[in-house]
């Protein structure tokens, strides 16, 4: 069973490092638009975007690491009550 609990864990905790990954390359993105002169509003909406879905992403990640973390932390301290 912990073998299982750690396997969630360690997907859960690579989705959250691939979403942070993904924030961080939609803010670089957007931050280039901002700083282009001949920025075309379609272009900067476009990266407005995605960062807009990459926080999103991350958010449910982090949701997700959380939850597996809590059930992994019940699961141990249950173990330890018995």
């Amino acid at each position: 069973m912990a073998i299982h609990i750690r396997s969630q864990e360690a997907e859960a905790a690579q989705r959250f490092f691939e979403a942070s990954r993904n924030v961080d390359r939609a803010f670089r993105a957007l931050r280039a638009e901002i700083r282009d002169d001949d920025v075309a509003p379609l272009a900067y909406g476009a990266a407005q975007s995605r960062l807009d879905h990459a926080l999103d992403e991350l958010a449910r990640a982090e949701a997700l690491f959380d939850s597996v973390t809590e059930v992994q932390a019940r699961h141990i301290k249950d173990h330890r009550d018995h």
